[in-house]
């Protein structure tokens, strides 16, 4: 039983440290089950956002222990996400579409965490480089 928790404890910190492997995995396995590439792809994007919010809040913890703690950030993101576009689509629209806000908040996190996951790697290799 140990065993088992060592591996999947490795496991959790390869995607944890890694979350492109996780991109890899989920949509191999998707493709493989599904056979359509864009079924693949959006299942592949959706769970590895939970992957690059976990490697950013890890990141973030290692670079900046004594700082404010990231989940707060990461709930003001989203919930800043969500009103904007909410807002937006009252403008335009004149009507509020939940799912739509959802699914638009999910997406342009992706890429936000995506560019936040990069930059915080490349801040860890620098300050790691650093000699105190």
């Amino acid at each position: 039983m140990a065993i088992v928790a060592s591996i999947w404890s490795y496991f959790w910190a390869v995607l944890t440290a890694l979350p492109i492997v996780g991109f890899v995995l989920v949509y191999a396995i998707a493709f493989f089950v599904k056979k359509n590439h864009r079924d693949a792809l959006t299942w592949s994007i959706t769970i590895s956002n939970f992957l690059l919010i976990r490697a950013v809040a890890a990141a973030y913890g290692v670079i900046w222990p004594d700082a404010m703690s990231v989940w707060l950030w990461i709930v003001l993101l989203f919930l800043g996400i969500a009103v904007l576009i909410g807002w937006m689509q009252i403008k335009v629209r004149g009507k509020i579409s939940l799912s739509k806000i959802g699914f638009s908040t999910w997406r342009i996190t992706f890429v936000l965490f995506g560019l936040a996951y990069i930059m915080l790697l490349s801040t860890g290799i620098w300050k790691s480089m650093q000699f105190v």
